[in-house]
């Protein structure tokens, strides 16, 4: 089972997090998309914004929206990103604002309501107790490092009724 990416839609979940945690590295990013996507899943079988997720070795990284934050986009995408952030290169990692307000319009409720809470649930968090967290993860278990974590063991847990949503939705769903 796979979800076709809304690009614009993952750049905008980026621009929402970096809004309401100005300051944020790429590995709080990732993992607050990641967290957000992974209980929309869970709670009403499809993702915020469909990004295929890699096991890295410190846990789930969104594949394209990874890219928009190192800028390193196709060129077809950079125009998705222009402006998004504004980067602080200061110190050893860089650091994210947003460059502008999120275009709420694009988002469900539940998308919204998933992204904050998984703002909420990484936001003071440190490095390790996530990286330790999502190492726990059926999806990151299963897969091989540096390779995508399969959808349905990302739905690991969900009930049936949900998974058998994620997969119509996979199939006929746009996001």
């Amino acid at each position: 089972m796979n979800f076709n990416i809304d690009k614009q839609k993952a750049v905008e979940s980026l621009v929402y997090v970096a809004s309401r945690m100005p300051g944020i590295g790429r590995f709080h990013a990732s993992k607050a998309l990641y967290f957000a996507e992974l209980d929309h899943l869970h709670h009403y079988g499809r993702p915020v914004f469909g990004d295929r997720y890699i096991a890295m070795d410190n846990g789930p990284v969104p594949s394209f929206a990874y890219d928009a934050l190192k800028g390193t986009v196709g060129p077809d995408d950079r125009a998705l990103i222009e402006g998004a952030f504004v980067v602080d290169n200061q110190g050893t990692y860089p650091k994210y604002k947003a460059g502008r307000e999120p275009n709420l319009g694009l988002f469900s409720k539940s998308d919204i309501e998933c992204l904050d809470k998984a703002i909420e649930h990484v936001k003071g968090r440190s490095f390790g107790s996530i990286s330790d967290e999502t190492h726990q993860h059926t999806g990151w278990k299963k897969a091989n490092l540096n390779a995508p974590i399969a959808v349905d063991d990302m739905l690991d847990g969900a009930s049936s009724e949900i998974v058998e949503s994620a997969e119509e939705f996979a199939a006929y769903g746009i996001l």
